[in-house]
C-alpha cells in the first residue's frame, strides 16, 4: 500500500455555472443556474441562497428570486473539460476521468520531473486558471477515497493535502 499522499483529486468547481460565468462576464458575482424545470448546477453565489443541482427550477427561484436562468452549453462544457484533463495528462499517464469535471491522477511516478505532489497540484490548479478561466479544487492523499473527500472540503478554489501520518 502507498505510504505518501500521492493521488490528486481533481474537481472543477460549480462547472457547468462557472463555464457559463466565463463565456458571458456579465454574470460573473451574479446568482445563475444552468438548467430551467430543474437546476443542473448552480452557481456558488445562487448556492448562498440554497439553491442546488437537482432542484426543480420553481423551488429554485422561491429560494433566490434574482435568480438568473442559463440554458445549457454542452459542447463547451465537453471542450472546457477535455482541455482540464489535458492538463492532468500533462503530468502524469495515470489519470482516471470519473465524469466531465473530474478525475483521479496518480502522480507517484512523476514526482522526480515535477516536485511534490502539492507542488503538482498547486500547478495543475494556476494553469487550470491561467489556461481556462476557471476555478478547480484538488484533493491530494494516499487513496482515492480520501483525495475525494479532501477536493469537497477544498472547494471553493482551493487545495487540501491529507498527510498520511
Amino acid at each position: 500500500m502507498e505510504t505518501t499522499a500521492t493521488i490528486l483529486h481533481a474537481d472543477l468547481d460549480a462547472f457547468y455555472a462557472s463555464v457559463e460565468q466565463l463565456l458571458d462576464p456579465s454574470l460573473r458575482g451574479k446568482p445563475i443556474a444552468v438548467g430551467g424545470g430543474v437546476v443542473l448546477a448552480a452557481s456558488y453565489e445562487a448556492r448562498a441562497f440554497g439553491v442546488r443541482g437537482g432542484m426543480p427550477g420553481r423551488k429554485a427561484r422561491e429560494l433566490c428570486p434574482q435568480l438568473i436562468f442559463v440554458g445549457g452549453n454542452f459542447s463547451h462544457y465537453q471542450r472546457l473539460g477535455d482541455a482540464a484533463i489535458k492538463v492532468l495528462d500533462d503530468f502524469t499517464p495515470v489519470v482516471e476521468r470519473i465524469s466531465i469535471d473530474e478525475a483521479f491522477a496518480d502522480v507517484a511516478g512523476c514526482t522526480h520531473l515535477f516536485g511534490s505532489p502539492q507542488e503538482i497540484a498547486t500547478t495543475i490548479r494556476r494553469r487550470v486558471r491561467a489556461e481556462l478561466g476557471l476555478p478547480i479544487s484538488i484533493g491530494v492523499a494516499r487513496t482515492k477515497h480520501l483525495a475525494k473527500i479532501a477536493s469537497q472540503v477544498a472547494k471553493p478554489d482551493g487545495l487540501v493535502v491529507v498527510d498520511p501520518g
